[in-house]
């Protein structure tokens, strides 16, 4: 569970999070980060690709592009990947250095020009050799050679994720390419290359990665030089590891950076838990049941429990409640509380979860505070501004008091 992972080894982030929401500072829907974890497991990855000689991009889909928690990432791992044109966009707005676009979502055909002279990337990745085409005139325009990467297509994608070039079609496409000047075959990708095995507790590695790894032996055989085998999926303190078992190049980090990564949930991963979401109790039911505020109840977050109560003590005393979310067919407006019998949980009350998330694509806020060394703990950002009372920003000490900002 990724909530007795936070309970465990991050509590101080439960209790700061529970008291801003008790002091009005935070409104219930609101995802708090701890950046000084965020930073301390970028630097983590960053060392160990280093020493394994593999290469990173930071995927910061999943925080929304937060400007607060890319500024930590990129001391460690300088270049994003931009999982669209939304979130180049994103990350170029706040001055971030994007490496890598196109994959998983093909950049729209106008868009190019102006997207590449704003980045620059260093990799742009191909679906088919019509967007080739329209890379390789918007390179020749800013009179530059675009390194490019061949998506490859094992069959192992998620629905509205297919598309790119089989092990067979890989000669024919980087051909192709060899004959627009503006274009350079740097190597090949795909995604994902590593799959979490729920029943093995481990990672595996996908067909994906299989077709990558036959699809960049072809290639080299037929004397392209491929530089980068890039295989997403999964990167994290215990993937990288097998990227460099199977001779990948390099990996794109997300949820490892937030530690909510699949074996966060079994209590054993290296990465610090750094997210916790906090809501409020907002109806009570006859059955003595209660609803929750929704927002940013992720469809595929697997959230069973949630800790509640009216204040910091009373959220780490109690034990946690049942949890059920709408079906992803629903809007996710409540999610249901299912106390045990004879505990009410009143109306109001603090109720903070922990799961995997995907923020870029919910309704919620997101607030960032960070540990100082005297253990106060300091709200950093909260994106966007909420409505409401002037209340006193506010920290939390090591020991959960608060105290007003200086």
């Amino acid at each position: 569970m990724f909530l007795d992972a936070v309970r465990r080894r991050n509590p101080g982030l439960l209790r700061c999070a529970a008291l801003l929401h008790r002091e009005g500072v935070i409104p219930p829907n609101t995802f708090v980060f701890d950046r000084g974890a965020v930073r301390r497991n970028a630097e983590r990855l960053a060392a160990r690709a280093a020493g394994l000689g593999l290469g990173l991009y930071y995927m910061a889909k999943q925080i929304a592009y937060d400007a607060q928690l890319v500024a930590v990432i990129q001391s460690s791992i300088p270049g994003a990947v931009a999982v669209d044109w939304m979130g180049a966009e994103a990350l170029l707005t706040q001055g971030a250095t994007v490496r890598h676009v196109g994959h998983l979502v093909p950049i729209p055909v106008r868009l190019v020009p102006s997207l590449m002279a704003r980045a620059l990337p260093e990799v742009w990745t191909l679906l088919d050799l019509e967007a080739a085409a329209a890379v390789n005139r918007a390179a020749l325009a800013l009179r530059r050679v675009q390194p490019v990467l061949l998506r490859i297509n094992g069959g192992d994608f998620f629905p509205g994720q297919e598309g790119g070039f089989t092990p067979e079609e890989v000669l024919t496409a980087a051909t192709a390419i060899a004959g627009l000047p503006g274009l350079r075959l740097h190597g090949v990708t795909s995604y994902p290359c590593f799959t979490w095995d729920e029943d093995g507790a481990c990672y595996r590695p996908t067909a994906n990665l299989e077709a990558l790894l036959l699809a960049a032996e072809r290639l080299r055989a037929a004397g392209f030089a491929i530089e980068q085998i890039n295989a997403p999926g999964n990167t994290s303190l215990s993937v990288l590891p097998l990227l460099a078992h199977y001779g990948a190049s390099h990996g794109e980090p997300g949820h490892a950076l937030t530690g909510t990564t699949p074996e966060q949930s079994l209590g054993r991963s290296e990465e610090e838990p750094a997210v916790v979401y906090v809501s409020e109790v907002s109806a009570q039911l006859p059955s003595g049941q209660a609803l929750a505020y929704g927002g940013g109840l992720y469809a595929r977050a697997h959230a069973r429990q949630a800790l509640v109560g009216n204040s910091p003590e009373e959220l780490e005393e109690q034990a946690p409640v049942a949890v059920h979310f709408p079906p992803p067919q629903f809007i996710d407006y409540q999610c249901l509380l299912e106390p045990p019998a004879g505990r009410r949980l009143p109306t109001g009350a603090t109720v903070i979860m922990a799961f995997r998330f995907q923020l870029f694509v919910l309704r919620s806020y997101r607030a960032v505070v960070e540990q100082d060394e005297q253990g106060q703990w300091h709200l950093l950002s909260l994106t966007p501004p909420a409505l409401l009372p002037s209340a006193p920003r506010s920290t939390a000490s090591a020991d959960g008091a608060a105290e007003e900002s200086k």
